[in-house]
């Protein structure tokens, strides 16, 4: 039974945290669990979720940005903009499930990232018609093929988050024991090398953002180099998801207008399927792979609240050793804190 209702009080709203999901069941895995029984209609949200739902004390609350690049960072600008909220010392938690990198993770892994990268943004030239030499058909911009940094950025590339806040989360969710199906145990059997084989756990590692839903080893292994070379070898690429870099790029907008803080933002993605294929010896091609029941997809749901909720409960209960925010991120280089323009630093 929907006990949802419609808040009728004035002012806005100043959430400790934020639940950022990108589709149903993303949303549900929080709705009911913490009575976000409060609805908020925002203008300019998706037009299939266009309420954000909050508990009755609006400390927690949870939106719904709708799949890909374009519907997060329209749904997450039109958030920021609207009266009805005040964000100022907000954390968000983005809570997704994603595909999984198997050298990093399997099926139901909880993957907190400190990068977020766009692998989609470069040249791309059908892999049919390449040179001999490649090994993928992706080079980045104002380069002349596949290996080399790119010289020329349109600023969304890859964002680096608060290592401090970081560094909090993992202690926070360290002993956590994940959910996982009997079906998963058997698909990741087919896998003869760890993570790929081993139950899942939480993990830090970093997040490739793409609109396209890829699959392969070649597309995987080149996307992960891609990872490498923007991050000058300090990202390792682990999951697969389609709105982070454009979240993240709305975030920082949010917080060079005073409307927000970047440095209050968590990513969560969960493995619901692998990237690649397994091993020979499996007698499964990519495309057999890619459609297989492969049994991460409730898993991956279920961890999302058993992986979040630790921090989303630390923050929202034990408020006063959290609203004054974390140490002071480096922005001196190697950092990629924020946008590859340091936007936040100027």
């Amino acid at each position: 039974m929907d006990v949802s209702v419609e808040r009728r009080a004035t002012g806005p709203i100043a959430p400790r945290v934020m639940i950022i999901t990108m589709f149903a069941p993303e949303r549900a895995v929080w709705i009911k669990p913490l009575e976000l029984t409060v609805n908020v209609t925002v203008p300019g949200l998706s037009p299939l979720f266009p309420v954000i739902a909050c508990n009755t004390r609006e400390i927690i609350c949870c939106m719904t940005t709708g799949e890909s690049e374009i519907n997060a960072a329209a749904s997450t600008m039109a958030m920021f903009l609207s009266p009805k909220f005040d964000f100022k010392l907000t954390y968000f938690l983005v809570a997704g499930i994603a595909g999984v990198n198997p050298y990093y993770g399997t099926l139901g892994t909880a993957m907190f990232a400190r990068f977020a990268v766009q692998v989609g943004l470069q040249y791309e030239l059908d892999a049919r018609q390449m040179p001999a030499n490649w090994t993928t058909g992706y080079w980045g911009y104002g380069t002349s093929g596949p290996g080399l940094r790119p010289t020329e950025f349109y600023g969304t590339e890859i964002f680096e988050v608060s290592t401090p806040l970081l560094a909090r989360v993992m202690d926070l969710t360290k002993n956590l024991t994940l959910n996982d199906s009997s079906q998963a145990i058997a698909y990741r059997s087919k896998f003869d090398y760890a993570p790929a084989n081993l139950p899942p756990t939480v993990t830090q590692c970093d997040v490739a953002t793409s609109d396209v839903y890829y699959a392969g080893t070649l597309l995987s292994e080149g996307f992960g180099n891609f990872t490498k070379l923007l991050s000058n070898g300090t990202a390792n690429y682990c999951s697969t998801a389609q709105e982070d870099n454009a979240t993240l790029e709305s975030l920082v907008r949010a917080d060079k207008a005073g409307l927000a803080d970047y440095s209050r933002i968590i990513i969560l993605r969960t493995g619901s399927d692998f990237d690649r294929a397994p091993p020979p010896s499996a007698n499964l091609t990519a495309y057999e792979a890619f459609e297989a029941e492969q049994g991460g997809f409730a898993p991956a749901i279920a961890n999302l609240f058993i992986a979040g909720w630790p921090v989303v409960k630390e923050i929202a209960y034990d408020w006063d050793a959290w609203k004054d925010g974390t140490p002071t991120q480096s922005t001196k280089a190697p950092s990629f804190y924020g946008d590859v323009f340091g936007t936040l630093n100027t």
